[in-house]
């Protein structure tokens, strides 16, 4: 029995793994301790901030009373000064919690009950002791506040049972946006000051920290930009990839902060007080300068552009980001942007995002693509922006163990589709379906689907209708591959070989033009599935041929993914090797075959490390522990159970902390096997 992590070669070179934790945490500089304070700090901040909204939606209840039972509150924030005033983001909550209010007390039966719940949320607002002492849950603090209504109320018909419960309901309801049950909310915050402190001990190490230090930014900020992304990004080699490219920003942004212009004065003063707020970390309100003086100045808008997106991005406001491109791109056009300079826009960004791993970037070409999508006019331009959409999303999808993203690039592409017919646009129609079996396969393997894995398959048969191998041989050879992919899932899922023989001949074909003169990476990718298929055929089948088939095609992959080129794809390619050479070596029990299976796993470990992927670092671990034991079996060397245990003890010590369940078996069956290998051999 052994761990099998050869599917994470399937897709792209640059996918993330998704739900790695990491085990424990490194202070350096007294940064930890900085970090619980500041976390700390900006907890009490955000209940404060949650109560202030309420106290606003309070008083605009008030003013509801006297409009009728038909008024709503939210309407009245409008007229509220207070509300004016807000900063962006406390402004944006007020509007949430006012628009949760408003819809649960339109679900009241009748005018008379929706109005005196209007005066018990006027009359007792949640404050921040509520939330303390309510413990910062929405069913706890609601019951405190029916209980102070019916004992303070002077109406009597407020007091009323069913009133009470409708108030306590209605404020439940708006209560669990902003706020989370503690437990949970206390094990995102453990995890996520875990990866924060992890991600400050590694800018320490590669001197990062320091970069930042010489260029004025405070250790608040380098806490902040940690704390965001480590919130957000549970895989921590992705985290660190957001960590630098955010670093680069906030470098960026002190740099334009320092450099003078040719309109002196007003804009060079706003880039400076914008440079020292995102020196300190005060990212939301550099932006609202931004903002500010965007209305004020023409002559430099596009610097102050250039600048507000780049605040935005340090804040990770995706969404404000893509707003702030998209009116540089319309200041440029002196008027409205050119559909198709718009979609080059989002290219840029979705290709970074796609092919460095930046999910940031990610995010930002799917708001830009919302954006595109909106303006997009006719057939054409339409299915394009959807089509464009689905890709994004689903780069992102890929990247989140949640489905939801995949569901919705699913969706996008199924637009996208009724505006690229087959019978008006077939190669614009054939490439839509293929994206769209991309999706539909990603959510099969997720979801142990068959269904979507067998919607899968016939979504590609359709595109291969229209994208032939004379039309377009490369789009061909691609879409052979990935029907490959879903038939090769549905193979090892199923005890008939039938579907494991289709994807072998798919990937065959797809070879007839990836082929590595033309396309390296593309032909090192699709032997390294082909191996994939032809060992879990292997295994099912008496014969050794198969195996060694396998074993050729991944020593094939190795020509391209090389260790100085793609490290990680590198490591999972002798993984995958080790795996079939420990096959053929359990087979015939051949030792040398074993010794060559340790090499490719030894050689793995050397970019698979436990701090850059701790969940692959196990996988190995785990299989090197099988390894020993079969070659203790094999020999009779008692020192190979011994090297079994030591290795299976490293791979649980990771499972654990992660939580992996499933893993956890597999180290019970495997420690079993070597128990029973020990008693066997004395």
């Amino acid at each position: 029995m052994h761990f099998v992590q050869s599917a994470t070669c399937r897709f792209a070179p640059y996918r993330a793994l998704a739900g790695e934790r990491v085990q424990g945490t490194v202070i350096f500089n007294g940064l930890g301790r900085c970090n619980e304070m500041l976390r700390r700090t900006e907890q009490a901040l955000n209940s404060a901030n949650i109560a202030a909204c309420f106290a606003t939606v309070a008083t605009a209840a008030e003013v509801t009373l006297t409009g009728g039972a038909s008024a709503l509150i939210g309407a009245s924030l409008s007229g509220l000064s207070m509300f004016k005033g807000m900063a962006p983001e406390q402004k944006a909550r007020t509007e949430d919690i006012a628009t949760a209010l408003d819809a649960g007390i339109g679900a009241l039966p009748n005018s008379d009950t929706q109005k005196l719940v209007r005066q018990l949320i006027a009359n007792f607002p949640v404050s921040e002791a509520d939330l303390a002492t309510g413990n910062r849950d929405a069913t706890q603090v609601a019951g405190l506040l029916r209980g102070r209504a019916k004992e303070k109320a002077r109406d009597p018909e407020q007091r009323q049972d069913h009133v009470l419960a409708a108030f306590e309901d209605v404020l439940r309801r708006a209560l669990e946006a902003p706020l989370e049950p503690q437990s949970g909310r206390e094990a995102f915050e453990k995890a996520t000051l875990e990866r924060t402190d992890r991600l400050i001990a590694i800018a320490e190490e590669q001197g990062r920290a320091d970069a930042l230090r010489d260029e004025g930014i405070t250790e608040k900020a380098i806490i902040r930009l940690a704390q965001r992304i480590a919130a957000e990004t549970e895989d921590v080699g992705q985290a660190w990839l957001e960590l630098q490219n955010a670093m680069d920003i906030a470098v960026r942004v002190q740099k334009e902060g320092e450099r003078g212009s040719n309109h002196p004065g007003f804009v060079d003063d706003v880039l400076a007080r914008v440079a020292a707020l995102a020196r300190d970390g005060e990212y939301q309100t550099a932006g609202a300068e931004i903002d500010a003086a965007l209305e004020r100045a023409q002559a430099e808008q596009a610097r102050l552009l250039d600048s507000g997106v780049e605040v935005a991005l340090l804040d990770r406001d995706t969404a404000k980001a893509a707003r702030l491109l998209v009116q540089k791109a319309d200041l440029e056009a002196d008027g409205v942007a050119e559909f198709e300079d718009l979609r080059a826009m989002w290219r840029h960004h979705y290709e970074i995002g796609r092919d460095r791993g930046d999910n940031l970037q990610a995010r930002l070409a799917t708001d830009l693509a919302r954006i595109v999508s909106a303006r997009a006019k006719g057939p054409d331009e339409i299915g394009s922006a959807a089509n464009d959409l689905g890709l994004a999303l689903q780069i992102l999808g890929e990247r989140d163990s949640d489905t939801a993203l995949l569901e919705q690039a699913v969706r996008a592409y199924e637009d996208a589709l009724r505006e690229f017919t087959r019978d008006r646009l077939p190669m614009q129609w054939a490439t839509a379906k293929m994206n769209l079996g991309n999706a539909l396969r990603t959510l099969g393997e997720r979801n142990s689907d068959t269904a979507r894995l067998e919607e899968a398959v016939c979504t590609y048969e359709d595109a291969l209708l229209e994208g032939t191998r004379d039309r377009v041989p490369m789009e061909w050879a691609r879409t052979k591959m990935n029907l490959g992919n879903a038939l090769a899932t549905l193979g090892e899922r199923e005890s008939d070989i039938a579907r494991l023989k289709e994807a072998v001949r798919a990937y065959q074909d797809a070879l007839l033009e990836q082929t590595r003169d033309r396309v390296p990476m593309d032909w090192a990718m699709t032997k390294m599935n082909l191996g994939i298929a032809l060992k879990a055929l292997g295994e099912r089948d008496s014969d050794t041929a198969r195996l060694e088939e396998a074993v050729r095609a991944y020593k094939d992959a190795l020509l391209e993914f090389t260790r100085e080129r793609v490290p990680l794809d590198w490591a999972a390619a002798k993984m995958n090797l080790g795996n079939a050479l420990q096959r053929l070596g359990e087979r015939d029990s051949d030792t040398a075959r074993l010794e060559e299976a340790v090499r490719a796993y030894e050689d793995s470990l050397l970019e698979r490390t436990r701090d850059r992927v701790p969940m692959q670092w196990a996988m190995v671990q785990g299989n090197l522990a099988t390894l020993y034991g079969t070659m203790a079996n094999v020999t009779g060397n008692l020192a190979h159970l011994d090297a079994a245990e030591a290795h299976l003890a490293a791979a649980r010590e990771v499972f654990e902390v992660a939580g992996a369940g499933g893993y956890l078996d597999v180290c019970d069956n495997i420690s079993a096997s070597i128990a029973a290998s020990r008693t066997a051999l004395g």
